[in-house]
């Protein structure tokens, strides 16, 4: 997802284009953990904050609440242009997407209230 003229919708919020796109991210990757189904909570578990590259592997983890992984992500953020990836890797994952949307749905649900917001 790439937000363009964060620096305007940033001024207008009163907020700096860092602290404006990092809220996004924050915001976007607690929504797709969240919606990420639990059963065990391997699946939550497994969402992988990197910058400038994807991560390899996954974790012998579980977060059934996912308030670990978010919080983890959180602390994990990093400001400025870095291009940020959030991956999941366990090979069942793309098999719940397909079905819930859980990435799809939350970046088409952030890039509508940008564009509303930065009317």
């Amino acid at each position: 997802m790439i937000i363009k003229n964060a620096e305007d919708i940033a001024k207008r919020a009163n907020m700096t284009a860092d602290e404006f796109t990092r809220g996004v991210f924050i915001k976007l990757f607690t929504s797709v953990v969240m919606d990420t189904r639990y059963d065990t909570g391997r699946m939550r578990a497994n969402w992988q904050l990197t910058q400038n590259a994807p991560a390899k592997g996954n974790l012998d983890t579980y977060d059934k609440a996912g308030t670990e992984t978010v919080t983890k992500i959180t602390n994990e953020l990093k400001g400025g242009d870095r291009v940020q990836y959030l991956t999941n890797n366990v090979p069942y994952v793309g098999i719940w997407e397909e079905r819930d949307g859980m990435v799809a749905k939350n970046i088409a649900r952030i890039e509508t209230n940008i564009r509303k917001f930065a009317k």
